[in-house]
C-alpha cells in the first residue's frame, strides 16, 4: 500500500505546466502544441482527452521563464494572442470554462483577463539579463575569463555536454575567453516526458553565488526589432542595417538595467540565432594595420563609431591584393570583413511587415492596449494613462506614430482634437 502511495506521489509531481492561448480576432481558447517553422502557432482543440499532444513545461518558474522566452521570440505575430499557463492536469477543463467566460464577456472584462495572463516581461528579464552580461563582458580584463574548474559542469551535462565533446567542438577556449561559442552546438533539451536536441550557441555567465553556468543562446525566428532595445527605439535604417549586414552601424545610447548608466553602445545581430548584442563603444579595439593596410587617424575613428570603412589595396594570405569594406561586430567583438559570402543577410521583408515599420508594443514601460494599437495603425492620435516618470509620479498625454522614423511621439496635448477645433471656428470676413 505503501509503495502504491508513492508511485502515485510521484505520477503526479510528473505533470508539469502547459499553455492556453486566447486568440484576439476570434476570441477562441485553444491548447498549446508548439510553433511550427513559419512562426505560426501548433495548438490542440479543448474536446481533446489526453496530454500527448499538449505542450509539457517542466514545473518550475525558471524553466517556464527560459521556455517561455524562446517560444514567444519564435512566433510570427505574437500580440495576437495572450497566454496563461495551467497544469496539464487542468487545462482541458480550464480551456472549456476559459472559452465559456470570454464568449459572454463584456469589453471590461477581457481587458480584465490581462491580470492572469503570462506576462512578456519574463521575456525582457532574460534579454535584461543577455544583455547586461554582454555590457559587464565587453570590459578589457585577463584573455581568459574563466578557469575549467570554475565550471558547474554538473549543470553542463544536463545539456548533454562536457569538457571532451567541447574541446572537439572547438567551443571550449572561447567559452573560457568570455565569448559565445563561434558555431551552433547541439544541446539537449529535457521537456520531462519528452528530450529534444536542438542547435544553439553556448556562453558562460557567473550567478549569484558565482558559479559559472552555461548560457542557452537559442535560434529565433527573426530578431526583435519592434520594441525598445534598453532605451534605444529601431528606425527603419537601424532595421535594414541590421537584417541586411547583422551591424547598426551607429553608437547609440543604452542604459544598463543594473545600474541604470548611460552607455554609448554600437549594436549587431547574431547573424547565427537573430539575437541582439550591445557592445561599449569605449571598449572598441581597432587594428593598427589590416592586411599590410596602416590606418590613419580619421580610418580609426570611423571604426570606433561603428561605420563601415572601405579599404583599398589589402594583402591577402595569397600575396594578392583585394579591396573590402570592414566593420566592427558587436557580437563578434572584432573588426570583421563584409564579404556577401560570409554574411547571412536577412530580407527586410522577414519582419513581417513588408517594408513597413510596425507599431511598438510597449511604450516607456506601458505595454499599449489593443485599441490603442488599433488606433496608431490607423495613423490617428491614442490617449494613454498610467506612465511614470523618474520621480515616480503618474502622468498622461497623447501618442501619435511616426511612420518614417518609426517611433512613437508623445505630447501632453491632443493636437489632433486642436487642429480639428480650429477648423470649425469659422472665419473672419467683412459684414455685408
Amino acid at each position: 500500500m505503501e509503495k502504491n502511495k508513492t508511485h502515485d506521489t510521484e505520477a503526479i509531481q510528473k505533470v508539469g505546466d502547459t499553455l492556453l492561448v486566447l486568440h484576439h480576432k476570434n476570441n477562441t481558447i485553444g491548447l498549446v502544441n508548439g510553433v511550427d517553422s513559419q512562426g505560426q502557432l501548433k495548438e490542440v482543440l479543448t474536446q481533446h482527452k489526453g496530454y500527448g499532444e499538449v505542450l509539457h513545461i517542466e514545473a518550475n518558474d525558471e524553466s517556464f521563464a527560459k521556455f517561455f522566452s524562446d517560444f514567444y521570440n519564435q512566433l510570427k505575430n505574437p500580440s495576437d494572442f495572450s497566454f496563461f499557463k495551467v497544469t496539464e492536469y487542468d487545462a482541458v477543463e480550464t480551456a472549456k470554462e476559459l472559452q465559456a467566460y470570454v464568449t459572454n464577456a463584456s469589453n471590461d472584462e477581457k481587458e480584465g483577463l490581462k491580470e492572469y495572463e503570462v506576462s512578456i516581461d519574463a521575456v525582457k528579464d532574460r534579454t535584461v539579463q543577455s544583455v547586461a552580461q554582454s555590457f559587464d563582458s565587453n570590459k578589457i580584463g585577463p584573455p581568459y575569463r574563466y578557469q575549467i574548474e570554475q565550471i558547474n559542469w554538473g549543470i553542463m551535462e544536463k545539456f548533454g555536454l562536457n569538457q571532451e565533446k567541447l574541446e572537439k567542438l572547438n567551443a571550449l577556449e572561447p567559452l573560457l575567453k568570455g565569448y559565445k561559442t563561434p558555431h551552433l552546438i547541439p544541446v539537449k533539451i529535457n521537456f520531462g516526458k519528452a528530450v529534444t536536441i536542438m542547435d544553439a550557441r553556448l556562453s558562460l555567465q557567473c550567478n549569484d553565488v558565482g558559479e559559472v553556468e552555461p548560457c542557452i543562446h537559442g535560434i529565433r525566428k527573426v530578431p526583435d526589432l519592434n520594441n525598445a532595445f534598453f532605451g534605444h527605439i529601431f528606425t527603419v535604417e537601424d532595421k535594414k542595417k541590421l537584417f541586411e549586414t547583422g551591424n547598426m552601424g551607429r553608437i547609440v545610447n543604452l542604459v544598463n538595467p543594473k545600474t541604470d548608466e548611460v552607455i554609448p553602445s554600437v549594436i549587431s545581430r547574431d547573424r547565427l540565432t537573430n539575437e541582439l548584442v550591445a557592445w561599449r563603444s569605449g571598449s572598441i579595439k581597432v587594428p593598427l594595420v589590416i592586411c599590410g593596410v596602416t590606418l590613419n587617424e580619421v580610418q580609426k575613428k570611423t571604426l570606433k563609431e561603428g561605420k563601415v570603412l572601405f579599404i583599398e589595396n589589402m594583402l591577402s594570405k595569397k600575396g594578392t591584393l583585394f579591396n573590402s569594406n570592414v566593420q566592427f561586430n558587436a557580437d563578434k567583438g572584432y573588426v570583421e570583413f563584409l564579404f556577401k559570402k560570409n554574411i547571412k543577410s536577412l530580407r527586410f521583408g522577414d519582419l513581417g511587415i513588408r517594408g513597413k515599420v510596425e507599431v511598438p508594443t510597449v511604450f516607456r514601460g506601458s505595454r499599449l492596449r489593443l485599441w490603442q494599437m488599433d488606433r496608431l495603425k490607423a495613423g490617428e492620435t491614442a490617449y494613454v494613462d498610467g506612465l511614470v516618470d523618474g520621480n515616480g509620479k503618474k502622468y498622461q498625454g497623447y501618442l501619435r506614430f511616426d511612420k518614417v522614423k518609426g517611433r512613437l511621439d508623445f505630447s501632453f496635448r491632443n493636437e489632433e482634437k486642436e487642429k480639428i477645433s480650429k477648423s470649425d471656428v469659422p472665419s473672419k470676413g467683412r459684414k455685408l
